[in-house]
């Protein structure tokens, strides 16, 4: 199944396995290192990235939830690389 959904504001398409979790695809797929893996359960916030402006734990949200979304990273936090 594909889906499509902007990523620190570019329009990304993905055919991800429906049980992968966005931290997963960030890391894995996508090469975006900036989002880290903690605790696996939501808890510690070391996987935090915002949707649609809202933070959540990427770690738990399972990538089929971004469809038609707006993702943002903290690679996406600054356009001059500012940030790790």
């Amino acid at each position: 199944m594909s889906i499509e959904f902007k990523l620190n504001g570019s329009k990304t398409k993905l055919d991800p396995q429906p049980e992968t979790t966005l931290l997963w695809v960030l890391r894995e797929h996508l090469k975006l290192t900036g989002t880290k893996f903690g605790c696996g359960s939501g808890l510690c916030g070391a996987c935090t990235v915002h949707l649609n402006g809202q933070p959540i734990r990427s770690c738990i949200t399972p990538v089929l939830a971004l469809a038609g979304k707006s993702v943002t990273t903290i690679e996406g936090l600054s356009k001059n690389r500012s940030h790790p």
